[in-house]
């Protein structure tokens, strides 16, 4: 009886002794306790894509929330805290600064945009931080970094994949290009591919107008447009309501020509519910619409409409699909590493994702020790004000 009871107490010893070393281990990693996994979120809830974040916000805490009630992972919850970074330089490095240092987040999704990224990409190597990109600027992934994951291709594959479709595919007689975008970092990252591709095609700009976030109204860029015999707009760098001024201002001085934009124009679905001034417009976008068809987005839907009953319409922008694309690898990659989580576990677990397959919401993913590039393809959709949907026009392709 002795030798049982010291048995017994042996190994209750044990478990114990495992269980604190368990949760000491844990607790040596920022965010990480034995019951909770801390995630930052850097959004624009404020300022000019405000209407951007709102959606990215609702696709971030929706995916949480199913997570937590499908009993979180590895038995663990998933806590966020989630800032506003106001699509703004100096908003986004105070945010930044608060959930790194204050409330010790393990891992971020965010910032908002690319000019952010460019700043803060240093500071998210220095401080280790696993980060799930939403913005796609090429210095996020070249030279290779090893904290920093985009889920989709850069930006300069967009605008190859878009000139390439207007001289290929919309075959425009002698283009006469006038390009259009805004002095912002994304604005400059998107207009050297832009030029670059053009003239590969021996096309040269006739005039390249800025146009910038905020603007409410573009008629002096539409009135160059005419000015220089444009018979169609490039749009690059913008965000969706910037081109929907474009839009009303070429209708309101009746200039009816095709607009093709960069993937920003359409990651809010106000374009399809302006009437008949986007019947002419174009878009390259890499993540698939709300109403678009797959388990993926099947599965998006569902469980979003569980959580939000009724509110089917007005349809969700694509800019929620690329939110819950990043809360999706970002789970994934948790789930890999299993529980003795930390930094470098969750690093090499993103890296396993071969040809992983979301189920239509995007492209394949790829990763790998030596690239933190996601994605590489896009697809070509029109505005189709009718019916209020983007409509495909082409297949998932790649930049050659």
């Amino acid at each position: 009886m002795k030798k049982k009871s010291i048995y017994i107490v042996t190994v209750s010893a044990i478990f114990i002794f495992l269980a604190v070393c368990q949760n000491l281990c844990a607790s040596n990693v920022r965010g990480v306790t034995d019951k909770s996994i801390k995630i930052g979120v850097l959004l624009p809830m404020t300022g000019p894509a405000a209407s951007l974040g709102v959606h990215l916000a609702n696709a971030t805490k929706n995916y949480i929330r199913h997570i937590n009630d499908q009993g979180g992972i590895n038995g663990r919850r998933l806590d966020y805290v989630m800032e506003d970074d106001r699509y703004s330089i100096p908003p986004a490095i105070a945010a930044f600064k608060k959930v790194v240092y204050k409330d010790k987040v393990f891992a971020l999704i965010g910032p908002g945009s690319a000019s952010q990224l460019t700043i803060l990409w240093k500071k998210i190597q220095k401080e280790k931080l696993p980060n799930i990109a939403i913005p796609m600027p090429e210095v996020a992934v070249t030279p290779f970094k090893k904290y920093i994951f985009t889920i989709i291709d850069t930006y300069p594959g967009q605008v190859k994949v878009l000139v390439d479709y207007m001289i290929n595919d919309f075959k425009l007689k002698e283009p006469r290009v006038g390009v259009i975008y805004p002095d912002t970092e994304v604005g400059k990252i998107d207009l050297g591919p832009t030029l670059e591709r053009l003239k590969k095609y021996k096309i040269e700009p006739v005039t390249k107008e800025i146009l910038n976030p905020a603007a409410v109204d573009a008629s002096s860029q539409v009135m160059s447009l005419k000015r220089y015999k444009a018979n169609c707009a490039f749009h690059v760098g913008t965000i969706t309501p910037t081109t929907i001024a474009l839009l009303r201002d070429l209708k309101k001085l009746g200039l009816d020509i095709p607009v093709f934009a960069s993937w920003g124009a359409m990651l809010g679905e106000e374009m399809n519910r302006i009437g008949t001034v986007a019947k002419k417009l174009y878009s390259v976008h890499a993540t698939s619409p709300w109403y678009d068809k797959g388990p993926g987005l099947d599965a998006m839907r569902q469980i979003t409409l569980r959580y939000h009953p009724g509110t089917e319409k007005p349809y969700r922008g694509t800019i929620y699909t690329h939110g819950w694309i990043c809360s999706l690898v970002m789970a994934e990659g948790l789930k890999r590493a299993g529980r003795d989580l930390n930094e470098e576990a969750f690093i090499m677990s993103i890296e396993t994702l071969k040809n992983y397959d979301t189920g239509g919401l995007c492209g394949p993913i790829n990763y790998s020790s030596t690239s933190h590039k996601g994605g590489d393809s896009w697809k070509i959709y029109k505005a189709n004000p009718v019916d209020e949907k983007f409509t495909p026009l082409t297949g998932w392709r790649i930049a050659e």
